[in-house]
């Protein structure tokens, strides 16, 4: 075969070659001469095929078009294949498989979903005439997930590729042979692994894809996967290694000249920015992006809604309103496949009174027809901001707790902080106007939340949330704790260098300033925080010994021990529990958090309240995980739990089902 093409496409054509490699050959020194940059080649391809005036395609000419498809294909030139195809389609006198994915891939990726529909029959009919049925099911099960995004059917794609594994598990000859289609199923699944958070799916996969990318030397599906690994690194906080992956797919991006896959790649640094809270740089990341006339329609319709996101979060109200009108556009031309853009694009209609709410509801039928999750949770969380800033702080209040609900169960850490900032804002607001102290215990609640998790993600805003708690301290005149705050503060900053942020804690310590004015209640952590972008938590592997449920007079109501090597007393374990929290109490005084953690002698007691309930985990160690899930089989369990309590002793075995669904899906180790 033509030596001069990458090993990917030379695959490929094995599937068409039937005259003798002479013929091909010539005709390929013909059109490129001796030229062996990838680039150019495929330049020098498509400006033969662009001037093709022959009635029909002769089978050479045919096979040099999937070559010149295959190129164009990863390094991003859809609308040259689009526009090929459109030119040729007639000239064409075989049913060319490769062919025809290559256009309709690219009418997915360039959000042509009407023509696309109108292709998938046409392919639907040529798999059909396939010999043999191993192929047919086979072609079938890719086609149904190629189509998945094109349908707005996620659950669609999901269903395909779980079928499909039982083929990707033992690579059969039915797989081989239809390279192409493999290497797209192969991105595909990693990119949906990273979507849903499968984090065995995408290991077992992710190796492999990248593996196979550099076999066959096929570097614009290597530019995509690091691409992938750029977020993936971002997702857990990894920005040291997500830049050194970045710097190796927009070097890939250069030698195959895409400026499509560079655009891509830069979409992940402007996020880096943002994750460092540096939103300038961001802004002219998005700006340079933006101006550039390769790129196509998703990536600019990312670009618009983030450059809308920043405005907004700098409060520049006609610079936002006119990027969400384009992106609103744009998104609408499309028939809507970012359900997001419709929902920020319904808030900022709601806040400037361009309707009464019928755009942002509009949004979250949208986000349902998509199975849109991340949308769904953020249209509460949206609906909470409007409130606020119309100083309804219980309907506010209402909004974000259900906006944490969503962002819990699917363990949205970026939404979880913006919930819990948020929540910590309206309490500390309700606190001041009423002095009523339980409000200000919800206040304590949520921001020790948000300072448990940045200090397991070692984010500098964990900081700003101590200056936070310190200054409720200050307000209510309690120097003690508001001192231990701070030098708690100082020895995290001392950790893990931030020198600068050291030195304003320290400042403020000696002062004995007052930080109220400073700033501004909580108002200025909830608006410097939505201002970062978040990884993910750390998955950090536990032990579990013991589940309580205790009623408000310290008697278990609810035990489940985890552990066959210890047997552990509960009634001893719940009535020491109560007796610390009792104690702490009344030391401590009103106006300062519930004990929420003990921590001795590597075992770790985690206890989430509810009314006069409390769950207790004991294990090896406290993680940001372990307690999300002790929240949640106390939610789950709460009603429940209610209706029994007054015919005690509790059927214990119908809350076993209940602590297995939770506990068996997350990084935990029984002992």
């Amino acid at each position: 075969m033509i030596s001069n093409l990458p090993v990917f496409v030379q695959k490929e054509l094995e599937l068409y070659r039937v005259s003798s490699d002479d013929s091909i050959n010539q005709l390929f020194l013909d059109i490129v001469g001796e030229e062996k940059e990838e680039p150019k080649i495929r330049k020098l391809l498509t400006a033969y095929f662009s001037t093709n005036s022959s009635k029909q395609l002769n089978e050479n000419e045919e096979i040099l078009l999937v070559a010149n498809f295959l190129l164009c294909f990863w390094s991003k030139e859809y609308e040259i294949i689009i526009e090929l195809f459109q030119k040729l389609k007639d000239k064409i006198v075989n049913e060319n498989l490769t062919i025809n994915t290559c256009y309709l891939l690219s009418l997915r990726e360039m959000f042509l979903f009407e023509e696309f529909g109108e292709m998938y029959k046409i392919l639907e009919g040529m798999i059909e005439k396939k010999k043999f049925e191993e192929a047919r099911n086979y072609l079938k099960l890719a086609f149904q997930e190629f189509s998945a995004l094109t349908q707005k059917r996620p659950d669609f794609g999901f269903k395909a590729l779980n079928e499909l594994l039982r083929y990707l598990s033992s690579p059969v000859d039915v797989i081989t042979k239809y390279a192409f289609i493999l290497d797209v199923l192969m991105s595909d699944l990693v990119k949906f692994a990273y979507t849903i958070a499968d984090d065995n799916l995408k290991d077992l996969w992710l190796d492999g894809a990248v593996k196979r990318s550099e076999t066959y030397e096929n570097k614009g599906m290597q530019g995509v996967l690091y691409d992938l690994l750029v977020s993936l690194c971002l997702k857990e906080y990894d920005i040291k290694k997500a830049n050194q992956y970045l710097e190796k797919g927009l070097v890939l991006a250069e030698e195959i000249s895409s400026e499509r896959l560079k655009s891509v790649l830069l979409l992940n640094s402007a996020i880096i920015e943002k994750m460092k809270g540096d939103l300038k740089s961001a802004l002219e990341i998005y700006k340079e992006l933006l101006q550039n006339s390769k790129v196509f329609t998703p990536v600019q319709l990312e670009i618009l809604e983030k450059m809308g996101d920043i405005y907004l979060l700098n409060e520049e109200m006609e610079k936002t309103i006119e990027f969400y009108n384009q992106a609103h556009e744009i998104n609408k031309k499309y028939n809507y496949p970012n359900p997001m853009i419709e929902i920020v694009f319904g808030y900022i209609n709601l806040l400037e009174e361009k309707d009464e709410g019928e755009s942002l509801e509009n949004g979250l039928k949208l986000a349902k027809e998509n199975f849109d999750f991340n949308a769904m949770s953020y249209y509460y969380f949206y609906k909470g901001m409007f409130y606020q800033k119309k100083v309804d702080l219980a309907t506010a209040v209402n909004f974000f707790e259900k906006a944490l609900e969503f962002f819990e169960n699917q363990v949205i850490l970026e939404g979880i902080l913006y919930s819990y900032a948020a929540l910590a804002d309206c309490y500390f607001e309700m606190f001041r106007i009423t002095e009523n102290n339980d409000f200000a215990l919800k206040f304590l609640y949520f921001v020790d939340n948000l300072i448990d998790v940045t200090a397991e993600i070692e984010h500098l805003i964990y900081v700003d949330a101590i200056l936070t708690k310190a200054s409720y301290y200050r307000y209510r005149n309690m120097e003690k704790e508001a001192e231990e705050t701070l030098k708690v503060g100082i020895i995290y900053a001392e950790k893990y260098n931030f020198s600068d942020r050291e030195d304003e804690l320290k400042m403020i310590l000696d002062e004995k300033k007052s930080l109220t004015q400073e700033i501004g209640g909580t108002r200025k952590l909830f608006s410097k925080i939505r201002k970062f972008s978040f990884g993910t938590h750390k998955k950090i592997p536990i032990i579990l010994y013991l589940l309580l449920v205790i009623d408000e007079g310290g008697l278990p109501l609810y035990s489940y021990n985890f552990s066959k090597k210890q047997d552990m007393d509960d009634l001893l374990i719940s009535g020491l529990i109560s007796a610390i929290i009792n104690f702490s109490q009344e030391v401590l005084g009103k106006g300062v958090e519930t004990l929420r953690s003990i921590n001795h002698e590597g075992r770790s007691v985690i206890i989430e309240r509810q009314e006069n309930i409390m769950a207790v985990l004991v294990s090896d160690n406290e993680t940001f995980e372990s307690r999300l899930q002790v929240r949640k089989f106390l939610k789950e369990s709460m009603r429940k739990i209610k209706l029994k309590i007054s015919a005690k002793p509790i059927n214990q075995e119908e809350f076993h089902p209940l602590v297995k669904t939770i506990f068996d899906n997350a990084p935990f180790e029984i002992d």
